[in-house]
Formats: structure tokens, sequence, C-alpha cells
């Protein structure tokens, strides 16, 4: 009968032993052998033929190994993190490239010499230069995201106003809008910890101090008196209600 390595006890069968020895002492038995070096290995289906050691599509057997991870520091917050070389360069680490408001690297058209023309901004009217092509297809009609913002919100012409939608801005324009709005009164400063958006190393968040959800029209919750720049940090403690955040305008300096 067989019998359990590492008790002794007998068993009925070796589906017994091997479940046995799983539920008793926390470690399933090797039900594999590799066809390579030999080596009794445990696989949960039982369908491996190689230990991850001769596994010839893993580790240094891949044909795409390239030493593994690297470390490095990132450029934007200066903090530690890995990557492939394979994968990319190991710039930016894979937080700052998700918060990043703004392109991180060089453009195309920054690095290779693209033609530019001149135009005037369709809201306030400067004059910018934007690439040949950002002309020719009608993209670049403005000369900053404050622009394309207040544009998007304006009202004052009415139903040739591109979003008219029964009278009403739509929920993008206004939000934008407010948004900028409550950072510059706010002077793009977290009103709880302080910290500038120079600091913070982007725009801070805006944060609903009454919850969009509880509003019947979303619109509605996109007021000045109802919105707070905050790092995001701290943005995700006043979410959680673990600080106290000030009224409007009350921490500044």
């Amino acid at each position: 009968m067989p019998e359990c390595p590492t008790c002794g006890k007998s068993l009925a069968t070796e589906a017994g032993k091997r479940q046995h020895h799983a539920k008793v002492h926390g470690e399933s038995l090797p039900n594999r052998t590799c066809v390579d070096c030999g080596a009794a290995f445990y696989d949960l289906k039982s369908r491996l033929s190689y230990c991850d050691d001769c596994d010839p599509n893993a580790g240094e057997n891949n044909g795409n190994w390239q030493d593994a991870r690297e470390r490095t520091e990132c450029r934007r917050c200066g903090d530690t993190f890995e990557y492939y070389p394979s994968d990319k360069k190991g710039v930016y680490c894979p937080d700052c490239v998700r918060d990043a408001d703004e392109f991180l690297g060089d453009s195309y058209a920054e690095v290779h010499d693209i033609e530019r023309v001149e135009r005037e901004c369709e809201y306030c009217g400067e004059e910018m230069v934007v690439l040949a092509s950002a002309r020719k297809y009608g993209h670049g009609r403005f000369c900053s995201l404050d622009c394309l913002s207040d544009w998007m919100s304006d009202t004052r012409s009415g139903k040739d106003h591109h979003q008219w939608l029964t009278g009403s801005r739509t929920y993008a324009g206004k939000w934008w809008s407010a948004r900028r709005q409550a950072r510059r009164r706010d002077q793009y400063r977290c009103q709880h910890c302080r910290k500038t958006a120079a600091e913070i190393g982007r725009n801070p968040d805006v944060h609903h101090i009454v919850p969009l959800r509880t509003f019947d029209d979303p619109q509605d919750a996109h007021t000045l008196d109802n919105l707070l720049s905050l790092c995001p940090e701290c943005h995700r403690q006043a979410e959680c209600g673990t600080i106290e955040i000030p009224s409007p305008g009350d921490a500044q300096e």
C-alpha cells in the first residue's frame, strides 16, 4: 500500500496518498517527470513535460529573454521602478505615465523637421504656429486648453454652438470650465497639504465636496462653491473621509 513520504501513513491508493499529503502537510507531491533532466515536479493539470529550469519557453530558454527586469529611477518623480529592456527604455515609472496630464517624451514632430504654418486661435484670435497637417485636417484650432475649454462651455452662440443640445451646455463643457476656474481660484495649489502644481508634478485634481452621485443633474455639481483643488493623495483621502478639507477659499494664502 502507498505510504505518505512525510508521516509514513499507509493509504489505499496513489491518489489517496497525494490528497492526504496536500491536505495534511500542505504540499503537493510531484506528479510529473521532466523529459530533459529527469527531475520530479508538480503540475496542477498534470500536462507539462518540462520543469521550470528546462522549460524551452520560459526564462533564459525563451528567445525573447533580455536578462529579465532592470531597475532605474523615474526621471519625473525619482522613484525606483523595474522594467523590461525589451519592452521600453525605462524613462518614466508606471504611476507617472498613468497620472500625467501631458505627453511624456518627445513627439515625432519635435524630433523631425516637420512643416508648420501660422494660424489664429478660433477662440481668442491669438497667433500660433501649428503643424501643416493639423491645419489641413482641422486640428490645432486653439492656442491652449483654456481656450478649448472656454469655447466648449461658451453659450453666447446659442443654437449655432457646436454642443447645443436643447438649449443647454453639455456635461463635458461645463465640467472643464468649472475645473479650470477652481484651479485658478486655488492658485493651482492643494488646499489641504498646500503642495503646488510644480511640487505635485502636474495640475491638482478637482474634488467635488458634495459627491457628484448625489445630484439628480450631474451638471449642478459643477459649481465653484462645490469644488476644491487637491493633490492626488489628499484627493484619495478626502474621498475616503480620512481628512477634513477646508471650504473653498479658506485655505488660500
